[in-house]
């Protein structure tokens, strides 16, 4: 790029955030987030003993799993979404009665399914699971044709959220198969490894890797966005395409498979330091990224040894990505609604998130959890329920630090009032 180029070819953030939608539908979506992943915490101390033990498949502890994965990263991801999605693509965002719909039967989907866990109750799990699927599959659609209505160009960050869209409804496709496996049409424990690595490479794995393709360039200030290429998502694919293979009792093809991941994660390390080395701000927020993608990297490796703390130390890295990247995505989002109501381009939104935010709590999320996931791994291999105790505990610090940092940084921006014209 030329440097000496005039200043209005310089790098702006391609987004149009006079598409964002009412507030009400992410809010809803990341505070029932908040909610499970509270909960998930707290169970997480009074399963110390089971999980220790390695019991995996005790009915309260898929219960703990479930919220995480369905009640946390997935209703994280789809609040997120419905403000990302008309902002990134230049697209109407979904009626807000329709999201609300989608968003009450999801949240009962998901309610009925752990209290079928809970109580071992299959019809109730059938239940849950089939409004679930219902939910999922009427936001995909709608999803999809945001996506299909866009006049941005079919580029790697359009593909990216696409697959990850296809990839959430065929870890419930891969559900419903793993309950036939129950059943004996094929061997359970193959269809579950791939049920979850479908969850966390098919649905957030792609999700999180197109999404910071946008955000990290805006957090940096960098020109780099762009020159950065899809090669991650296209290693986590074919590792996925190896693990869905390895259900024909191939296991080796499911290390083959991690291996591709290991090569995803390290590309994505070096693509991110390459934008924040071209980027004038240097945020903080990447000292938490870069906790969570060791920790993901880490899991990667331990899943080429088909090792299940590889899903423990994923969940902490995934908690530790969204914390750190919500410590910025919040204020923004709230920002733009402030924004809209006041006099003055909507653009300032940008400055007043900038004023919002707090500056050091990536720092924070990034060293609980780091914390986190050491005292889980110790629990497990060193069978001491205690630690991982303390690494619930270290959970419930991060979800409180996160919502006082996030509560006083957006009072704070609130009343300097920045830009107000």
């Amino acid at each position: 790029m030329d440097h000496n180029a005039p200043e209005n070819t310089r790098y702006k953030p391609s987004i149009n955030i006079d598409q964002a939608p009412r507030i009400i539908v992410p809010s809803l979506f990341v505070g029932t987030a908040y909610g499970f992943v509270i909960v998930a915490a707290i169970m997480l101390i009074f399963l110390a003993k089971p999980l220790a033990e390695g019991v995996y498949g005790e009915p309260w502890v898929l219960v703990m799993v479930h919220c995480f994965t369905l009640g946390f990263l997935t209703m994280t991801a789809m609040g997120i979404l419905h403000q990302w999605v008309p902002v990134v693509f230049d697209v109407p965002p979904l009626g807000t009665r329709q999201a609300l719909v989608i968003y009450v039967g999801y949240l009962l989907g998901v309610l009925v399914f752990v209290w079928g866990f809970a109580e071992q109750w299959w019809p109730v799990l059938a239940i849950g699971g089939g409004v679930l699927a219902f939910s999922v599959l009427m936001w995909s659609i709608g999803v999809l044709r945001q996506l299909g209505h866009s006049s941005k160009a079919r580029d790697v960050v359009y593909q990216g959220i696409r697959g990850a869209v296809i990839g959430l409804n065929l870890v419930w496709v891969l559900g419903l198969f793993m309950a036939l496996s129950f059943l004996g049409w094929w061997p359970a424990y193959a269809v579950l490894r791939v049920h979850i690595a479908t969850a966390l490479v098919g649905w957030m794995g792609f999700l999180i890797l197109t999404v910071q393709l946008k955000l990290n360039p805006m957090f940096s200030m960098s020109r780099a966005e762009g020159k950065t290429s899809g090669i991650p998502l296209m290693l986590s694919t074919g590792g996925l395409g190896l693990a869905w293979l390895s259900m024909a009792s191939f296991a080796m093809l499911f290390r083959i498979g991690a291996v591709f991941w290991v090569l995803a994660v390290l590309t994505t390390m070096s693509q991110s330091v390459y934008v924040f080395a071209h980027g004038k701000s240097k945020d903080r927020v990447f000292v938490g990224v870069a906790s969570a993608w060791l920790l993901l990297l880490v899991s990667s490796i331990l899943a080429v040894w088909l090792n299940p703390l590889a899903v423990v130390v994923a969940f902490w890295g995934m908690f530790t990505l969204i914390f750190s990247y919500q410590s910025r995505i919040i204020p923004f989002v709230v920002a733009v609604a402030v924004a809209k109501r006041l006099p003055g381009p909507n653009f300032k939104a940008f400055f007043m998130a900038q004023a919002m935010h707090s500056k050091n709590q990536p720092i924070v999320a990034g060293m609980l959890g780091l914390a986190g996931a050491v005292l889980s791994i110790l629990g497990r291999t060193q069978r001491l329920p205690i630690l991982d105790e303390m690494a619930g505990f270290a959970g419930l610090l991060l979800i409180g630090t996160q919502v006082l940092n996030l509560m006083t940084a957006m009072a704070r921006g609130r009343n300097k009032q920045p830009l107000r014209q």
